[in-house]
């Protein structure tokens, strides 16, 4: 008796994992599917193709191919919660880790200074804060709210226009980081839900960005 108790525990446990991971699964996927068909409408601003795939359940990624200036590579990245392993997505979403798009992009010309903008809280940025400090960067001003800015080098820029842009771009901004190595653009968003304006104006504005840079 004891024996058929642990096999039944067992296998109601074996049941209720694979149960969870095929519906996280499908809920990232759905998810996934939602944004990049959104996406897909603004992409021929950047460049002449792009390739879709997913990287295990909870990244997916958009490569664009022949890209136009400013841009001379792009990439889109979403990065989901881990809902198909509840203990990790449990344990990942008390430490603030949410559903994240992220673009990275080499320009076609170096930029003029070195930026990073974060929310401290963001689960991207946890070491962002001591990695400028530890560079020796200066401290920059601003007037939004929840969000800390560092830079390097260049002229007194203002970061507050190019805040601006990247987060009509994508929505709530979690990063902006200009560099002169590569990336030269990277910039993280929560994740939209694919129900906002057309892609177009997304992509126009990282092209105003990415100009404004250089």
């Amino acid at each position: 008796m004891p024996d058929n108790i642990t096999f039944t525990l067992l296998l109601a446990f074996a049941v209720v994992i694979l149960g969870a991971f095929a519906i996280g699964t499908h809920l990232n996927i759905r998810k996934g599917d939602r944004v990049i068909k959104w996406m897909r409408g603004g992409l021929p601003l950047v460049g002449e193709r792009a390739t879709v795939r997913w990287l295990g359940s909870s990244v997916a990624e958009i490569k664009v191919t022949k890209s136009f200036a400013p841009f001379r590579t792009a990439e889109v990245l979403f990065v989901f919660e881990p809902r198909d392993v509840p203990v990790h997505w449990l344990w990942s979403r008390w430490r603030g880790r949410r559903d994240l798009m992220i673009f990275r992009a080499q320009l076609d010309n170096a930029t003029r200074f070195e930026l990073e903008v974060f929310d401290p809280k963001g689960w991207t940025t946890h070491h962002t804060e001591r990695d400028v400090k530890k560079k020796n960067w200066t401290p920059v001003p601003l007037t939004a709210q929840g969000l800390e800015a560092y830079r390097s080098g260049g002229d007194n820029h203002d970061a507050q226009p190019l805040i601006d842009l990247a987060t009509k771009a994508g929505g709530k901004l979690v990063r902006l980081s200009v560099h002169r190595t590569v990336p030269n653009l990277e910039v993280h968003w929560l994740m939209p839900d694919g129900n906002q304006d057309n892609a177009n104006n997304w992509f126009a504005n990282l092209k105003r960005l990415a100009q404004d840079i250089t």
